[in-house]
């Protein structure tokens, strides 16, 4: 029998929340709290952006599955926001639902998502290049049946500040 605690993964398309939702969510809960994406360039010595440059997504979604998997073996007690594009690889999908923890999506109206990500500072590979909202589009409508596959549970950050959504997280549990 585990002795592992109850441990929450974040899931969702790109520009949605998870990060800052999961930073909030993790410190309300006192557990560490994880990014893949920053764990997968602590590993590889190199941002994401430079990652996809030299090996493409087919390389980069290779890395993302290994510490995916380092971290649902090896870490406990945490928060884990996910890649919007982890969900695709079957792999993946199979460790998250054999995984015990709280899968939690969150989803966003596509303006909301698009001025965000305008907004961001961050690099994300997929979109450079790309009409934001479009392509971001695509990308959900690729990837939604898998985010629901895998998902316990959904929330709508759409009209809501990052606190409410860790409020109402917090209360659902």
């Amino acid at each position: 029998m585990s002795t592992k605690s109850q441990n929450y993964i974040l899931v969702g398309i790109t520009g949605v929340g998870k990060t800052t939702i999961g930073k909030q969510l993790a410190k309300k809960l006192r557990k560490k709290f994880i990014d893949l994406d920053k764990y997968i360039e602590e590993v590889c010595g190199v941002d994401i952006p430079t990652i996809f440059e030299l090996e493409g997504e087919a390389g980069f979604r290779v890395r993302e599955s290994f510490v995916l998997n380092k971290v649902l073996e090896d870490e406990d007690d945490f928060v884990l926001s996910l890649g919007g594009g982890c969900v695709i690889v079957e792999e993946n999908r199979k460790a998250i639902r054999r995984y015990a923890g709280k899968v939690i999506q969150l989803v966003a109206d596509l303006d909301v998502i698009t001025e965000r990500l305008i907004n961001s500072p961050n690099q994300r590979p997929l979109l450079v290049n790309q009409d934001v909202r479009k392509k971001v589009q695509d990308l959900y409508d690729a990837r939604k049946d898998f985010y629901n596959e895998v998902s316990t549970i959904t929330y709508n950050t759409t009209d809501m500040k990052q606190y409410q959504v860790v409020k109402m997280i917090v209360s659902d549990m």
